[in-house]
């Protein structure tokens, strides 16, 4: 008998539906882009154990006949695809025609469906890829899905699944994709028996992002290259954060995955961007389907461009010149050594010393004779009188001349490469290399502190102004990063226990983080479900609010989708800020020069962790033309 056998049919259905679905959230995605293919104005979702247990979708779509409810469950049966042609130009959402048979090989699945043609819906049972059993049932026109008991017959998948409340985030960032995707349609989320959320449908993709972005400001970017429409709605360089996972990818309303991409956003912001941060928002990209491969992967999470390099290109210059309008970003060129690596870890470009507006992080305080306890870099030294800046007046208003000119030295430097028979070409400028490389910070000559917030230097080529809380919040976060990653943070423990009250899913995050948790000062315990005991904090933060600290990280936790580091990085940027020099303390020639030091053994040393500049220049070629020397 030969080594080489046919697989039972059943078998072949699970290990196919590997592909497909992974999780109750993989299954809602293919369930939801059903409804959405249907016509389908509302969906109204619910699980039960973070879908797990159960997951149910229904839609007021089109529906189906008798003949294609039974047809929906066979491999390979779809009402999208006709011929091979047609899948270079696919409109739908769906076309493989595989979601609900393999969903059914691995769960107990019934759908039921009616179209308006028919008084009746028919339903359609199916038990672990097992054959259908179909009855007839009365229904409104529209299509029901219900799924219990995921991978009950596929124990060595189903045990790989979460807790149930990390499922449910999941399932709650397929349906925030949804209804970003669909901003006409209502969406809605019963967990467990309450209604958790509401996606009302909203007039347009403007109104829909403000309402999933209600806490963040977004600027609206837009603009088109050839067949490529970009709409974007991106935060401030100082709201980025580590990790993409606040950033949003569309491609013909399909949601996508895609590193050059999420490269490109970063190389838009310039240098206000440190390695591995992004900013959160939203990106629509629109293209003929035909100039996109969507037939890549079976989850459809993952496409292919006819012109990659020509979309990024694209995607960088209309992001580039509404970004730098929105914010007043500094001019910044994209590395052409970088721009078709689309297959590295993204990363941000590189720095620049630019010139631009740094407001204080705190309110200015009284300043002091003792020198402030936070103040450690490379040694303890005495404080001395800042120096007088009489003598330094009419420099300063010069570059303070130059700062609301928002003049920085730099200039574009914009070497697309476009296809021509692709996307429109762009002019190309010529960058200045004046500040190109990052200074040596110990070598700049100290001469005053402003108004007890800023540092004003004298280097070789111009005039630095650093903001004084930017520069120590940078070099405390970069201390702070080093301990936690060696498991070093100190804590303070409480005299007195406190407890705070979270909810159920905030609780589910303490117990599924609390080795991480510790490692970042935090002493944390369930006490029941829906309150956390708190028995210490970061010994940086012990003058702040306990409760406040814990419901930021949690909060944060839940952001970057429940995904530890980006909250650690949150977190740790909130100690360096409240553990650093702030704007108002009065500083000495000794500690401003020990600041300026270590700012040379931080990775990233122009831009807080916030991403704001640290730093202000004025080159002296400025001066000397805005005094008439030039």
């Amino acid at each position: 008998m030969g080594a080489i056998r046919v697989l039972p049919p059943a078998l072949a259905s699970q290990i196919a539906a590997g592909e497909v679905v992974e999780r109750p959230a993989s299954a809602l995605k293919e369930l939801l882009e059903n409804s959405l293919d249907a016509g389908a104005s509302r969906c109204d979702v619910e699980i039960t154990g973070g879908g797990i247990e159960r997951l149910s979708v229904r839609d007021d779509g089109c529906g189906m006949s008798p003949e294609d409810a039974l047809l929906s469950v066979e491999r390979h049966a779809t009402s999208k695809l006709k011929t091979f042609e047609e899948l270079a130009d696919v409109p739908s959402f769906g076309f493989r025609g595989e979601a609900l048979p393999s969903i059914a090989s691995v769960s107990r699945f019934s759908v039921q469906s009616r179209d308006e043609e028919h008084d009746a819906g028919t339903r359609v049972l199916v038990e672990g890829g097992a054959a259908p059993v179909v009855s007839v049932v009365g229904m409104a026109v529209g299509t029901w899905v219900e799924i219990r008991e995921l991978f009950y017959n596929v124990p060595a998948r189903r045990k790989f699944l979460r807790s149930s409340g990390t499922e449910a985030g999941h399932v709650a960032e397929v349906l925030d994709n949804a209804a970003l995707a669909c901003p006409e349609v209502t969406f809605t989320l019963t967990r467990d028996g309450r209604k958790a959320r509401e996606w009302l449908r909203a007039p347009d993709r403007a109104a829909r992002v403000a309402d999933l972005f209600d806490q963040e400001p977004l600027a609206p970017c837009s603009g088109e290259r050839g067949p490529l429409t970009v709409e974007a709605y991106l935060s401030r360089p100082e709201r980025a954060r580590h990790g993409a996972s606040g950033l949003k990818l569309f491609c013909n309303q399909r949601p996508i995955r895609d590193r050059a991409i999420l490269h490109t956003v970063t190389q838009a912001y310039g240098s206000v961007l440190e390695r591995g941060r992004y900013p959160r928002g939203v990106i629509y990209l629109n293209l003929p389907p035909r100039l996109v491969d969507i037939n890549v992967h079976p989850q459809k999470s993952e496409v292919r461009f006819a012109d990659p390099r020509a979309v990024t290109d694209a995607i960088y210059q209309i992001l580039t010149e509404e970004l730098r309008s929105a914010f007043s970003l500094p001019a910044t060129g994209r590395s052409p050594r970088v721009s078709r690596e689309l297959s590295v870890e993204p990363s941000g470009p590189i720095v620049r010393q630019s010139l631009g507006e740094h407001r204080s992080t705190g309110p200015a305080r009284a300043s002091s004779g003792a020198p402030s306890p936070r103040r450690s870099y490379e040694s303890s030294t005495a404080a001395t009188r800042p120096l007088s800046v009489q003598d330094a007046r009419p420099a300063l208003a010069t570059a303070r001349d130059s700062l609301s000119d928002g003049n920085t030295g730099l200039q574009p430097n914009l070497n697309p490469g476009l296809q021509p028979n692709f996307f429109e070409p762009a002019s190309t400028q010529t960058a200045s290399s004046a500040t190109d490389k990052q200074p040596s910070w110990g070598k700049l000559i100290f001469i005053a502190q402003l108004r007890t917030t800023y540092l004003l230097c004298e280097g070789e080529t111009g005039l630095y102004v650093l903001d004084q809380h930017a520069a120590a919040e940078r070099v405390t976060f970069d201390k702070l990063r080093k301990q936690y990653q060696v498991s070093q943070t100190a804590s303070q423990s409480l005299l007195f226990p406190i407890n705070v009250e979270v909810g159920a899913e905030q609780c589910e995050l303490v117990d599924e983080h609390q080795a991480e948790m510790k490692r970042l000062g935090f002493a944390l315990n369930v006490l029941s479900e829906s309150t956390v005991t708190v028995r210490a904090i970061p010994r940086l933060l012990q003058t702040d609010s306990p409760e406040r600290l814990v419901r930021n990280l949690l909060s944060e936790l839940a952001r970057g989708g429940r995904e530890f580091s980006a909250a650690v990085d949150a977190a740790l940027s909130t100690m360096a800020c409240h553990g650093s020099i702030r704007a108002g303390d009065s500083l000495g020639r000794d500690e401003a020069q020990a600041l300026l030091t270590a700012l040379d053994k931080v990775d990233f040393s122009s831009h807080c962790p916030h991403g704001r500049p640290i730093v202000a220049f004025t080159p002296w070629t400025e001066l000397e033309r805005k005094v008439g020397r030039r």
